[in-house]
């Protein structure tokens, strides 16, 4: 109890600081030009956001926000739908948005650094995606992996446990491949990225899966692609983005189990690995697209990532389509929907992932 205790005081005091952050952003907001996020209301909040998740640590924010599938089963109750989970070997659960006998399948890891759960603009988002995709006239359903949340568990766990739900959708549900499309955001993006890697160069602490046909498609929003957080975008786009370097330096070693700067490798941090790695991947997908945001902390290594992908995947016959919309945020597809906004801000990041999704589809 008195952990907990000093885990709250230690949440008032990063929150309050946070609302001081906000206010004083209030007044120069207007005055900080191009070095601030592109509209008012993004700029002061993400200033708040910024200070917050750099203030907490992992006890805090799992103290916060809980773990996934609390929040699934209590948006399924909110939301008027019957909840649809599968517990997969090991024990991870898996959770259905949609008809879960749909032919078409999305399957998502999410982001939060490994140390967040699902949030509501994830539910958000994947049910708006799924709901649009199927009015076209093809059902459509979403699962997400709810997978073992860092510093208790850590790398390559959730890896292993991304590959046992793509097994279980292949081997249990007995979907083919070609009706399945990966999706993830930041961290999620970082997951699917390693199941594609472990596809086609198997890890040597998970067991392989062989698949009958190539899956369909994956879909990458803001890919953490690196762990380095001196890139000069860390600098640039500073004031712009919704979180630094202090609170990614944390989840990267609560996610790895150490703060050292040689814990990557190709399945974890992808920007490391050559364009060669990637040349075997289009053996077990089509097509891929990069999303990535213009004024995001992480947009050097997503486009440094994309030039190797492309050379070696794309020189093997893959198609790639990497996307960087101007003026645009992380995961902004999703963290609009988490701060607010019912429509798209101007950017119209949504609307060329939400296009791109239909027209693959």
């Amino acid at each position: 109890m008195a952990d907990q205790n000093v885990s709250k005081l230690g949440i008032a005091s990063a929150t309050l600081k946070a609302m001081l952050v906000a206010s004083g952003r209030i007044w120069v907001s207007p005055f900080k030009g191009q070095t601030g996020a592109h509209n008012y209301y993004k700029d002061v909040l993400f200033s708040m956001m910024r200070s917050q998740l750099g203030s907490l640590d992992t006890v805090q924010q799992r103290y916060m926000n809980g773990t996934s599938t609390p929040a699934y089963l209590k948006y399924a109750q909110e939301n008027g739908f019957r909840p649809e989970s599968v517990t997969l070997p090991g024990g991870a659960q898996a959770h259905w948005l949609g008809n879960k006998d749909a032919k078409k399948v999305i399957l998502w890891y999410h982001g939060g650094g490994y140390v967040m759960p699902m949030l509501p603009g994830h539910f958000q988002y994947l049910t708006h995606l799924k709901d649009e995709l199927s009015s076209t006239g093809t059902e459509v359903a979403v699962l997400f992996l709810a997978y073992s949340l860092a510093p208790e568990s850590t790398y390559p766990t959730q890896l292993r446990e991304a590959v046992s739900c793509l097994r279980y959708l292949v081997h249990t549900t007995g979907r083919a491949p070609r009706d399945i499309t990966l999706g993830g955001d930041s961290a999620g993006g970082n997951l699917v990225l390693g199941v594609l890697s472990h596809l086609a160069h198997p890890h040597p602490e998970i067991g392989a899966l062989q698949l009958p046909t190539k899956l369909h498609a994956a879909l990458l929003m803001s890919p953490w692609c690196s762990f380095n957080t001196y890139t000069p975008a860390f600098r640039t786009n500073a004031e712009k983005d919704c979180f630094d370097r202090r609170a990614l330096n944390n989840w990267s070693s609560a996610f790895l189990g150490s703060d050292s700067p040689f814990a990557g490798d190709f399945y974890n941090e992808p920007v490391l690995a050559p364009a060669n790695w990637w040349e075997r991947v289009a053996d077990v997908i089509d097509e891929v697209l990069i999303w990535g945001g213009e004024s995001e902390v992480l947009i050097d290594s997503i486009e440094e990532f994309s030039k190797r992908f492309t050379k070696g995947f794309g020189g093997k016959g893959g198609r790639v389509n990497t996307v960087i919309t101007e003026k645009a945020a992380h995961m902004e597809p999703i963290l609009e929907l988490l701060i607010g906004y019912k429509g798209d801000s101007g950017t119209g990041s949504r609307g060329v992932i939400k296009d791109w999704v239909r027209a693959k589809l």
